[in-house]
């Protein structure tokens, strides 16, 4: 994901390369980090700290706590921290540091290719000028919302963890196309394009999705045949135990830490 915002953020023109440092325990990963998008990296996670503006907690969950340990005296009261770590909550960071200014954010994994989905939540240190700017940050690989913090583990549920249930569907859909014929290649290209244009109808349309079934449903037609098997195997049952179980799960490791 910092890959992401880096490459995100350079190709928008908010900044270049050498303004970004990034830093990464992995050699192989700097010297591709430095020679792809032209920025400065380092192993120690207290220099950019020491040298940013903005300074973004891109890490697993598991790991921020050990980086906080180290970094958690050099911030100062006007660098802006955004956090990108799932179910860690803004009480939480405040807590470690406490004089910093702290966004709490949820992107996903399509920012790789400048179609994420963000959601920003300011933290109470943050002013309108500093929520601007993380907005404009995360526009540069897709959408972004600003929302309460209470509503964001539904946020991870769904959007967070919501490329994983469309990537499972491609797997299914494409499975099923190969087993009825189609080569491999054509039926994952024919279900990549259709997942993408169907989220395009969505975004683009001004169509609820609800309209945009019955516009593709013919009373009688193999469309209603699949969506009628479908509600009867339990696929709408099965999408909300998905989407809930990782709501609760975001949940929990948002209590763990606090």
């Amino acid at each position: 994901m910092a890959e992401a915002l880096a490459g995100g953020i350079i190709r928008a023109g908010i900044c270049d390369g050498l303004n970004i440092t990034i830093s990464e325990p992995r050699a192989d990963r700097r010297d591709f980090l430095a020679k792809t998008y032209g920025v400065r990296v380092t192993e120690d996670n207290r220099v950019p700290v020491k040298i940013s503006g903005t300074i973004f907690l891109a890490t697993k969950p598991q790991v921020l706590p050990e980086v906080l340990a180290e970094i958690r005296k050099i911030p100062a009261p006007r660098q802006l921290i955004i956090s990108i770590a799932a179910g860690t909550t803004l009480s939480f960071l405040e807590k470690i540091l406490p004089r910093s200014p702290i966004i709490r954010s949820m992107p996903n994994t399509p920012a790789l290719i400048g179609c994420g989905a963000t959601v920003v939540v300011p933290g109470s240190r943050v002013n309108a000028e500093m929520t601007h700017w993380a907005v404009e940050i995360f526009h540069s690989v897709g959408s972004c919302l600003v929302l309460p913090e209470s509503l964001l583990d539904t946020v991870t549920g769904l959007s967070g963890s919501g490329p994983a249930y469309v990537f499972r569907l491609a797997e299914v859909l494409i499975r099923e196309g190969t087993a009825a014929g189609l080569p491999e290649e054509a039926a994952a290209e024919l279900v990549g394009q259709t997942i993408l244009g169907a989220g395009k109808m969505i975004l683009e349309t001004e169509i609820s999705p609800r309209e945009l079934r019955g516009m593709v449903t013919s009373p009688g037609g193999t469309t209603e045949a699949g969506l009628k098997a479908m509600a009867e195997a339990g696929f709408e049952d099965a999408v909300r135990a998905g989407v809930r179980a990782a709501v609760e799960r975001s949940r929990e490791l948002g209590k763990s830490k606090d």
